[in-house]
């Protein structure tokens, strides 16, 4: 094969090496982008769980003090009963202390079961935006996952059909080239050719020996940047 015939030959690899990378990008940003959307779901099921434990808890916890209140309710209510029996003095300061006591007991009780209860008014409405925000997110990572499971399939046949077209480039280039072209490729995103251009590279714009620049431009053989080390070809005349 002749030297611009092999050029030719890597730069179109190269351009498909390029889109094969491009491809692999998008692939790995969708995945990354449906974990994403995963882990913040993930977050608000977390969160409503909390929330409804608090909940809970605080349902709980408002039951006793109703039980508490309904409790002082029927004690102060024995107490008044109590009160139009006694017989003395001592009995009726007894039972008014003890009404003066249980009606005390009932007001703190019923305090205590109002401020419950603003706390589970509180936190009934925080699981509801909790719930709610849930669902949005799961309906709009359902919907974007039916997206990413489509553009997924579409990317991973232009990827097919990307490899293909690579291994038959590569079997049409010689073991030589070919390993070079590989081991300048190893490791980049980049290009793996630049032209020369006024003496320099056309990648890291490293000046380029005399020499070797005859000999890029004999096209004797391929040659690499001592800067970068990509591989160096002289451009078609009107490029």
């Amino acid at each position: 094969m002749e030297p611009s015939g092999t050029v030719e030959q890597l730069l179109t690899l190269q351009q498909i090496d390029l889109e094969i990378h491009r491809i692999s990008q998008q692939l790995r940003e969708l995945s990354e982008e449906l974990d994403s959307l995963l882990v913040t779901e993930e977050e608000l099921e977390d969160r409503v769980r909390s929330i409804q434990g608090e909940k809970d808890a605080a349902d709980e916890q408002l039951r006793r003090y109703q039980r508490s209140v309904q409790a002082g309710r029927a004690t102060l209510k024995r107490l008044e009963a109590r009160a139009s029996e006694v017989q003395n003095m001592q009995q009726h300061f007894a039972v008014r202390t003890e009404t003066e006591t249980a009606r005390q007991n009932l007001r703190i009780a019923e305090e205590d079961a109002l401020d419950s209860m603003q706390d589970v008014e509180t936190l009934s409405s925080h699981l509801l935006e909790a719930e709610v925000l849930l669902e949005e997110s799961r309906a709009s990572r359902e919907l974007r996952q039916a997206e990413i499971a489509d553009l997924r399939a579409s990317l991973k046949g232009q990827l097919t059909d990307h490899e293909a077209k690579k291994r038959e480039r590569e079997e049409s280039l010689d073991r030589k080239t070919l390993r070079l072209y590989q081991t300048v490729r190893n490791g980049r995103t980049d290009s793996v050719l630049a032209p020369l251009a006024d003496g320099v590279c056309g990648h890291c714009y490293t000046s380029v020996p005399l020499q070797q620049q005859a000999e890029i431009r004999a096209g004797r053989d391929l040659a690499v940047c001592e800067g970068c080390g990509v591989i160096l070809f002289v451009p078609p005349r009107g490029d």
